[in-house]
């Protein structure tokens, strides 16, 4: 079990949770972690890998094998109407002919909570998300972002022990849902409970804050901090979700008088990381190659091909294939169609071939 919580706060604690579909496909596996007070925790990974299905089912709306307490209590023991738990739909789940008002309100009027209560739980949310002048506008006339703190609202109106948040923020613009984002983050360390937000932006799990989860078929891949993950990932997958431009390169681990090293496509050597056995050496694994680890310079007689580039906050980076493999370089003098000469000065972490997890010391 992964422990995030001190037991002295621990508020939420999920053990050996599964939970399959009718027919028999099995949609969440092997979670297991405890949450404290205040804490966060991000689930990332892409579409389809299960992010939504183990939402729904910690907050109670599948049934599930294993365990999942809050306070305590077994959440499947608990009435749906009190299940201390706060689960978030997308945008379009706010009812659009309705006022913000009404929307923000109405978890508290379905659980019947008294009129002083619910208005010192609606200033409360308005102040924290500064939409009070938005409350008596309709939903259909607000801005996606306006639209997007209003649905914020609504799920932090309720004093829960732990929120689920799922990628509510899916089709709004870039900016729009970077200043929505900052207002869940800045939610989230004043609520009080726990919060999970499920997301397939790399960039807001790793500022969300807390632990990270990647999640890959529904299962939990690895928890931990983002540098953790990044430096040390257990697995192929763990990589893959956290970085779109690591080259995997298949290649033959070697050791001769130098120490191990990675033979990559019939060329030179570079120094690897020790593996955990050497029943590894002589065989071939998956490398991991990083952008600044590649130089390339043009050249027509070159055997990689510069296809596309793209900006980030690192700088250019710009992928390079050729008919066996593919790796990325850092702010190379390359435009895109251009041949280039291409070397690997280093490798980071390798894998094995089939099982896909982590072999290097």
């Amino acid at each position: 079990m992964t422990e995030i919580a001190d037991e002295k706060i621990l508020q939420v604690r999920v053990s050996s949770l599964e939970m399959s579909y009718f027919g028999g496909a099995t949609a969440v596996k092997n979670w297991s972690f405890s949450l404290g007070r205040g804490e966060k925790l991000c689930i990332f990974g892409m579409h389809n890998q299960g992010k939504t299905a183990l939402l729904r089912t910690l907050a109670g709306l599948e049934e599930y094998g294993g365990s999942i307490l809050v306070d305590g209590k077994e959440v499947r023991d608990i009435p749906p109407r009190e299940i201390p738990i706060a689960f978030s739909f997308d945008l379009g789940s706010l009812q659009r002919h309705k006022t913000a008002l009404k929307n923000i309100v109405r978890p508290l009027m379905l659980r019947k909570c008294d009129s002083k209560y619910i208005a010192k739980r609606l200033a409360y949310v308005t102040r924290l998300f500064d939409i009070e002048d938005l409350l008596n506008v309709k939903i259909k006339e607000l801005t996606p972002l306006q639209t997007g703190k209003v649905l914020l609202a609504r799920i932090f109106v309720r004093e829960c022990s732990l929120y689920l948040i799922d990628d509510v923020f899916s089709g709004m613009g870039y900016t729009a849902r970077r200043e929505a984002f900052e207002a869940l983050t800045g939610a989230a360390g004043k609520c009080g409970g726990a919060v999970i937000y499920a997301t397939d932006r790399m960039y807001e799990a790793r500022e969300f804050g807390g632990k990270i989860s990647v999640v890959y078929a529904g299962m939990p891949r690895q928890i931990d901090e983002y540098y953790r993950l990044y430096r040390d990932p257990l697995s192929l997958a763990v990589v893959e979700g956290l970085d779109d431009h690591v080259g995997i390169v298949p290649g033959l681990l070697k050791k001769d008088e130098r120490g191990y090293r990675a033979s990559l496509f019939g060329e030179k050597s570079v120094a690897a990381p020790a593996p955990i056995s050497d029943t590894y050496v002589n065989k071939q694994v998956l490398f991991c190659v990083y952008p600044n680890d590649v130089e390339a310079k043009r050249s027509d007689e070159g055997a990689w091909v510069a296809d596309r580039s793209v900006s980030t906050k690192d700088g250019r980076i710009v992928r390079l294939v050729r008919e066996d493999g593919v790796v990325f370089v850092q702010d190379p003098d390359l435009a895109e169609g251009e041949r280039a000469y291409a070397e690997i000065k280093a490798v980071g972490n390798y894998f094995d071939k089939i099982s896909e997890f982590k072999i290097n010391c």
